[in-house]
Parts: structure tokens; C-alpha cells; sequence
């Protein structure tokens, strides 16, 4: 045993800052990490595969279908279970018991008491504490799904607190699990002017070669359609069908970044006129995004029942190409008559994002002063800080 252990997840943001060839600690894996052939999970000296047997046991294992005859078989490292089993001639007993004895309980009296194991991650960080590892170091791991974040978390948390009480040096490598306000100190019930400006310019950077990326997928479509047209064949519609696929995923993202950006351009616009009307002070209250979200989420799907109706009626129109005879006067009207609703069809299209994607940067903002207004205090201190900043507005 080393004095440190390095836990890794199988989150791609962190989990590839290990280095698997050092030798100064021990290496612990999760689940299918080591059995799937996963090119960055070199080796390990411990899985944690904390699930019931049938789970592991499960030959259609959406992750890995193999995992249970590695784990027969394997003899690379030990495997930490629920109980020590037959089949699995590395198996480990968790311990539980031992675990529930440092909060001062039985095994059986761990679900009464805040006992907070609530992933496998905790359960490996607990582990960690009992075995006496001097430092612990956490990879793999942001906990950002509703499943980690509601249930899982916090149980990461208290253990990381518990660590670090008895000492224990801590490194938890994802910086988004830290991105909490100091309560009382970072708290704010409005939006950094600046933000605005550096979120404009994050966005933009995107815009060129996204919009090159559409006009380049337009043509591709007009050029499948004109082949289409000369031989109605079933290889040349689906060649249409895939470009106009990815004329829809382009010009979606097209969508997506305009609305964002005109958003933010239209709150800062709104700032300049606030700042100059008062002084230099602005504030925009939690209330402003929200209703942002529900109305331009309700104009987005205004335009998606338009893009799925006039995406129904190419569909027909596709049709008519497909069974008027070759050369034909009427195979080419009809082939007019695409482009024509194809391009009502992407502007529904281009609506739908724009909208959507406004929307999401007024989420967004919302989430930041959910975030920092509870780290000024909660709803009563939004109130007291908005009256405050309405006051230095009046005077």
C-alpha cells in the first residue's frame, strides 16, 4: 500500500490528467473501466464494482457485454464488491461495517445517521480514509448529470470534508466541483457587466466557420436534389436525405449561436441605457431571465410546429419527384417546388435555434443568480440587495 491513491472516474474532462505510469500511488478504476478496453484506463489496482450481481452479472451490459467473464477471470487486480463471491475469484468485501464504525454507528444503524454514501465514489473515498492513505487525489470525476448532482455529490462532499478533518491531504482534480460562491462574500442579484461582452465574443468565434460549414451544406443539398431529379434513384434519395441532414444540423447550430448572441447583445444594450439613466448602476432581478425562458421558449415552439409541418410537405413534394416520369416538365416543377418550401423550411428551422438558443442564454443566467443569490443569503437577501440597488438607482 502507498501512501497515496488516485480514484479515478470515467468523466473525459479529467480523467486522462493522470499519469498511469507513475509508482507513487495506488490506482483505483470503476466498474467496466479496465474490462471494456477503454484506451485511457491503463491499469488499475483495485475496480470498485459496487452493484448488485445482477447488474455484473448481466451478459448484455450496455458498457461492456464481456465485463462479467473478465471479472471470472481476471487476475490483474482485486475487485471491491458488495460481498466475496465465488465467481469473481478476486472479490473484496466492502467493509461496511468498518466504514460505519468511523461515524460511531453500526452497519445497521448507518442509515439513520448522515452517513452520505450515496456513489461509488464515496464509497471509495471512505475506503481511502480507513486504509489510512495520507493523500487522496480524485480524477474522472465532475458530478454535473442530475443523477450525480442531486443524489451523489454530496456524498463526494462529506467525504472529502471527512478526509480532510483527519488530515488527509485532498486533491479533487475537476475544478467545476469547487465553482461554489463563498456564502455572504461572492454574492451578487445581477450579472457582471463584462460578461456580457466576454460571452458575445466566446460565442462569435464560432460563427465563421459554422456559417461557412451551412452555405457549403446547402450546396451539397441543391447538387443531391439536381441528381435526384435526373434519375430518381433509391441511392440518390438517400444521398438527399443524408446532406439535408446535415444542412439541419448546421443550420440548427447557426441558430443556436445567433439567438445567444443577439441576447446578450440585447441585455447589454439594456445596461448601457440603465448605467446611463442612473449613474453607472444596472440590475437585472432573476424575474427578467425567467420570463426570458418561458417567452422565447414558447415563440421556439411557435416555429417547431411550423418546421414539422413544412418538413411534412417536402416529404410529399419528394414524393411526387420520385413517381413523375423522368425528364418529365412535371418532375422539374416539382423539383422548384422543393427548393422553394425548402427554404421556408430552413428558415422554421433557423427560427426554432434562434429562439432556443436565446432562451438557453437566459437560463443560464438565471442558474448564475440561483448560484451566487444563495450565496448572498438566500431569497431574503435578494430582496434586501434589489431594494438597495432600486434606491441608489432612484437617487
Amino acid at each position: 500500500m502507498k501512501s497515496t491513491v488516485a480514484i479515478i472516474g470515467s468523466h473525459p474532462r479529467t480523467r486522462e490528467d493522470f499519469d498511469f505510469s507513475r509508482t507513487d500511488c495506488d490506482i483505483w478504476l470503476f466498474n467496466e473501466a479496465l474490462s471494456g478496453n477503454n484506451p485511457w484506463a491503463k491499469r488499475a489496482d483495485m475496480i470498485f464494482q459496487m452493484h448488485v450481481p445482477a447488474i455484473w452479472r448481466n451478459p448484455t451490459n450496455r458498457n461492456d457485454p464481456h465485463h462479467y467473464d473478465w471479472l471470472k477471470s481476471q487476475d490483474s487486480c482485486a475487485v471491491m464488491m458488495q460481498d466475496i463471491y465465488e465467481d469473481v475469484p478476486r472479490s473484496v468485501r466492502y467493509p461496511l461495517t468498518d466504514v460505519a464504525q468511523m461515524l460511531g454507528v453500526t452497519a445497521d444503524e448507518l442509515a439513520q445517521v448522515d452517513h452520505f454514501i450515496s456513489s461509488s465514489v464515496s464509497q471509495a473515498i471512505a475506503y481511502a480514509v480507513l486504509k489510512g492513505y495520507q493523500r487522496i487525489e480524485v480524477y474522472g470525476v465532475a458530478m454535473e448529470t442530475n443523477t450525480e448532482y442531486q443524489f451523489q455529490r454530496e456524498g463526494v462532499a462529506f467525504w472529502m470534508g471527512f478526509a480532510k478533518g483527519r488530515g488527509i491531504e485532498f486533491d479533487f482534480v475537476d475544478p467545476t466541483f469547487r465553482d461554489v460562491p463563498l456564502y455572504g462574500y461572492n454574492g451578487t442579484v445581477s450579472v457582471e457587466y463584462d460578461k456580457f461582452d466576454s460571452r458575445i465574443e466566446e460565442l462569435q468565434l464560432h460563427v465563421p466557420e459554422t456559417s461557412a460549414q451551412y452555405q457549403a451544406s446547402v450546396m451539397e443539398v441543391k447538387k443531391a436534389l439536381e441528381q435526384f431529379v435526373d434519375d430518381g434513384t433509391k441511392d440518390r434519395e438517400n444521398a438527399l436525405h443524408a446532406c439535408a441532414e446535415k444542412v439541419f444540423q448546421t443550420c440548427s447550430q447557426l441558430g443556436l449561436l445567433d439567438g445567444a448572441i443577439q441576447e446578450n447583445q440585447k441585455y447589454k444594450a439594456k445596461a448601457d441605457a440603465m448605467k446611463a439613466a442612473a449613474g453607472g448602476e444596472f440590475v437585472f432581478s432573476r424575474q427578467e431571465f425567467e420570463a426570458g425562458v418561458k417567452g422565447l421558449g414558447d415563440k421556439a415552439k411557435e416555429w417547431e410546429v411550423k418546421y414539422i409541418a413544412f418538413g411534412t410537405e417536402l416529404g410529399i413534394i419528394q414524393n411526387n419527384i420520385r413517381l413523375s416520369p423522368k425528364g418529365s416538365p412535371k418532375r422539374e416543377r416539382f423539383a422548384v417546388e422543393f427548393l422553394r418550401k425548402y427554404r421556408e423550411y430552413l428558415e422554421a428551422v433557423n427560427r426554432m435555434n434562434l429562439y432556443r438558443g436565446a432562451a438557453q442564454e437566459n437560463y443560464n443566467y438565471m442558474m448564475y443568480l440561483d448560484k451566487h443569490i444563495r450565496a448572498a443569503g438566500g431569497s431574503k437577501s435578494e430582496e434586501v440587495l434589489l431594494e438597495s440597488l432600486r434606491s441608489s438607482v432612484e437617487a
